[in-house]
């Protein structure tokens, strides 16, 4: 089945732009030696990841003596592999991935009365989120960019066993088996070289952002739709049919088993890609808390060690401002896909059971209680959720950490 882009609760062309969608729909797609096209990219992107973080493993050897640097590079070999483990991600789990978008679209429900307003919203929403996860990683790939251009005097100095070399500073800083002549004269060589490698970087950050928004946002409006209609029944036909209470009933109890079908569907879908995202976001959000308070540690560190200067600091203030946002943007999307599972009593209950037959009270009561016992979170372990109060632990272990750096660097 193919997802349409006008049948789609989320905006597809974002997915299309940069090859995810056809990577995960795989029929009918252009294939070199039986392998999809795109499938071949994306290793490609990998690959051309790998020599980077080897590029980075050489600067920690060159630079074995300076402390600062070896920071540096241990921080984007984390941020490199993590990239590289994200693409790995989406090859590998490609298929059930695509199994989870066909609840994106406004056809997979089976009610009929459903309303479809509301995945208008639904569909505004994602693309002005996924435009801010974009902003957020485009922010950072284009300071880092035009930093060597903005500090063009600034040098990195390396001992070899045969002299200091001064290496223009690049876009990543890299060090590089060669001697400091022949990089200076083909800088912009290197300079070409190390903003693909941030351009990839950047890209497959925004990719996966595209795919936890459109899984977070596809299955909090499904169940904010399923909660419209749980809102509603027994009072459109009662309106209608006053008269004839038992009608109303059998219709009543009848549309009540096709929305708890649904709600089911709904349920067996998020417990299918919960699986595959677990590990994953466990990764995640352990990766960029560690980078949030790694990247304070350095700003502090070269600060007190008189080395920070401007272009460095934005070089680390970037990449803490986007690692806070996206944290926040990861449990945020969490949270409100739990408000909404937890808010689907409530719209029984706003249902006009009281002029219901004892079966279907009886229905709506069991449904409740199955609604209660369904635990259905993303958790990273047994007792820790995903979730915004997930965000503020974070953010205030950074802020302890800080301060005790802060004291004990001015004592």
């Amino acid at each position: 089945m193919e997802l349409q882009n006008e049948n789609s609760i989320i905006n597809l062309k974002f997915m299309k732009i940069t090859g995810m969608y056809q990577l995960i729909r795989q029929s009918d797609c252009l294939k070199i030696f039986n392998m999809n096209i795109y499938k071949i990219s994306f290793i490609a992107q990998i690959l051309i990841l790998s020599i980077s973080t080897i590029m980075n493993l050489y600067s920690i050897y060159s630079c074995i003596n300076d402390v600062n640097q070896i920071f540096h590079y241990s921080v984007m070999i984390f941020a490199t592999n993590f990239a590289i483990y994200k693409y790995y991600f989406i090859i590998k789990n490609a298929k059930t991935i695509w199994n989870f978008a066909h609840m994106m679209s406004t056809n997979f429900l089976c009610y009929k009365d459903h309303t479809k307003e509301m995945y208008k919203v639904a569909r505004t929403r994602c693309s002005t989120i996924t435009l801010i996860s974009l902003a957020l990683w485009s922010s950072n790939v284009l300071y880092w960019s035009l930093s060597p251009i903005l500090s063009n005097n600034s040098y990195l100095k390396v001992k070899f066993e045969d002299g200091v070399y001064n290496y223009r500073l690049n876009v990543l800083g890299l060090v590089y088996p060669v001697t400091d002549t022949f990089y200076n004269k083909y800088f912009h060589v290197f300079y070409i070289i190390e903003t693909v490698w941030l351009i990839l970087w950047g890209n497959i950050m925004w990719v996966f952002d595209i795919l936890m928004i459109s899984v977070c946002i596809s299955i909090e409006y499904q169940l904010k739709t399923i909660s419209e209609s749980y809102s509603s029944l027994g009072l459109k036909h009662n309106e209608l049919t006053s008269n004839i209470k038992s009608t109303i009933s059998v219709k009543a109890i009848s549309d009540l088993e096709v929305l708890i079908q649904d709600q089911q569907n709904i349920y067996e879908k998020m417990k299918n890609v919960y699986q595959i995202l677990k590990p994953f976001t466990f990764i995640q959000v352990a990766a960029e808390s560690f980078q949030i308070i790694l990247q304070a540690c350095m700003i502090l560190k070269f600060y007190f060690d008189g080395l920070l200067s401007s272009a460095y600091f934005l070089k680390f203030l970037f990449p803490e401002i986007t690692y806070s946002c996206h944290l926040f943007l990861t449990c945020y999307l969490f949270s409100i896909v739990d408000e909404q599972k937890e808010s689907m009593n409530f719209a029984l209950y706003s249902s006009n059971w009281t002029d219901m037959s004892i079966k279907f009270k009886k229905l709506l009561l069991l449904t409740m209680r199955m609604n209660d016992a369904e635990n259905l979170k993303m958790k990273i372990s047994m007792n820790r959720m995903v979730n915004m109060e997930m965000f503020a632990d974070v953010m205030h272990t950074a802020y302890r950490i800080v301060s005790v750096m802060m004291k004990s660097y001015s004592t």
